[in-house]
């Protein structure tokens, strides 16, 4: 995408469930960083309260917090008044801000997202981050199942565009829909990105390797994410057990937040692996973080296009993956990284001691995976391509 439809500054908005440090959260930030930074108005609408990555936007960015949760379908009629209240105060929002299109990420903003856009308030566009994003929530339940694949037809038949962030997360949501690439001429694939940090000078490396009490020559892998079932964060820690038992000296730092935070803590302790497995919660200083590590492990179950992954490479981490849609897609085996077989703690252990002991392998897999990202994955290219979309859209919507 590489045309303008209309040299008019838009009113753009993001619309995300919360402002937790996730993969989908953190790129609504950066859309709409880059949306205010191209000169358009830019809003967050976020259906929570703040989170930890409210201190990430940009200044020039509005952020509206909603604080409205949908009461459970168990009780009906209260169920329906809290989206009726909902849906009012989103378009009363849109209306008073003017803005002229909406992204929606994540399931639970893109069925508002659909109201919306069958009210027909302003263009919208739902984003679909999962390989498996009928997998959020309440699968037993099979009249939600049935209602998300409902409405999820919906939006690629209603709404003015639907954005899958890779090739295999569109695939993989067409499968679920048993749908044809032909039917679906507005699901259009805009591949996540990321911002090239500044580099992180050698005293600052040193800084942060000393608050996790790293001596140098230690080995300092780091992981990010959400501490919930699919990044399989147990699995991790029991690949430090096993390197510790084979007289490797690795040391990882588990960042991120979660439901299963007090658990994986758990495990660390009844391992005996205090001091060489640290668990901080939210890092502000993530990249900078990421510049200070030798090796980036990601040890997902399934992913969409994993952000923090390609942050990790863009910071010049080489990365430990498993062989997985959304990271072998982008990890080749000895090039840029190092794959293993997802749920494997003794092939995710050898992968990993692959790096620890070639440093030559490290670096060459440092270097191709920053130019990798530099060429295809950067924020500005999302950006460039997203206000294409967003202009199709509006230009879609003022002539019907």
């Amino acid at each position: 995408m590489d045309e303008r439809v209309d040299a008019r500054p838009l009113v753009t908005a993001q619309l995300i469930g919360s402002l937790h440090a996730g993969g989908a959260e953190h790129l609504a930030v950066q859309i709409a960083n880059a949306c205010a930074a191209a000169g358009n108005r830019s809003h967050i609408y976020v259906l929570d309260g703040p989170g930890p990555l409210s201190s990430k936007i940009s200044p020039d960015v509005t952020v509206r917090y909603f604080d409205h949760r949908i009461v459970s379908p168990s009780r009906p009629w209260r169920c329906l008044i809290s989206v009726r209240d909902g849906y009012r105060q989103l378009a009363a929002n849109l209306a008073a801000d003017g803005v002229d299109v909406l992204q929606s990420h994540l399931p639970g903003a893109n069925f508002w997202g659909l109201l919306l856009s069958v009210r027909g308030h302003c263009a919208v566009i739902p984003t679909v981050h999962s390989n498996r994003e009928f997998d959020y929530g309440d699968t037993a339940n099979s009249l939600r199942a049935w209602g998300r694949r409902w409405a999820y037809k919906r939006m690629l038949n209603r709404c003015d565009a639907v954005v899958a962030v890779s090739d295999k997360v569109r695939d993989s949501l067409l499968a679920e829909l048993g749908l044809k690439r032909h039917h679906c001429p507005r699901l259009v694939v805009v591949p996540n990105g990321v911002t090239i940090p500044e580099p992180l000078s050698a005293e600052d490396r040193v800084r942060i390797r000393e608050r996790y009490d790293l001596e140098p020559g230690v080995f300092f892998a780091l992981a990010a994410g959400r501490h919930c079932e699919l990044k399989h964060y147990e699995l991790l820690i029991d690949v430090i057990g096993i390197l510790r038992d084979r007289g490797l000296d690795v040391h990882l730092v588990l960042a991120g937040d979660g439901p299963l935070s007090a658990r994986y803590r758990e495990r660390v302790s009844a391992r005996g692996l205090a001091e060489r497995v640290h668990i901080p919660g939210h890092l502000d200083d993530l990249p900078q973080v990421m510049q200070s590590a030798d090796c980036f492990v990601i040890s997902s179950l399934w992913e969409g296009l994993s952000l923090v992954m390609l942050e990790a490479m863009a910071c010049g981490l080489p990365v430990v993956g498993t062989r997985i849609s959304g990271v072998e897609d982008v990890i080749e085996d000895g090039v840029n990284g190092v794959l293993a077989v997802p749920g494997d703690a003794e092939e995710l252990a050898h992968a990993v001691s692959r790096l620890v002991s070639d440093a030559t392998l490290r670096e060459s897999c440092r270097i191709a995976g920053q130019e990798l990202v530099e060429r295809d994955f950067s924020i500005t290219r999302v950006a460039r391509d997203l206000e294409v979309l967003y202009r199709r859209a509006v230009a879609r919507k003022e002539a019907s």
